[in-house]
């Protein structure tokens, strides 16, 4: 663990071994949330949408939805 400092405007920079470990890359879209007293969680998009992905069993119904949706815009 290494020790950084929060600047002014509320930044910090994530050292490049644990930014490396967490598995992030330049340019990730990420969420940022308390998690208790002088604790924050970062997690990128694409974490979340891979531990959620595939949760909804609907048979294909919501993709049909979807695309009938879309087709109806065109």
């Amino acid at each position: 663990m290494h020790n950084v400092k929060i600047s002014s405007k509320h930044q910090i920079t994530i050292g490049k071994q644990a930014f490396a470990e967490a598995g992030f890359r330049a340019g990730d879209v990420v969420s940022v949330r308390a998690v208790g007293p002088g604790r924050v969680e970062v997690v990128s998009a694409r974490a979340f949408l891979a531990e959620f992905s595939g949760c909804l069993a609907s048979g294909g119904g919501l993709r049909r939805a979807v695309e009938e949706a879309r087709a109806e815009w065109g």
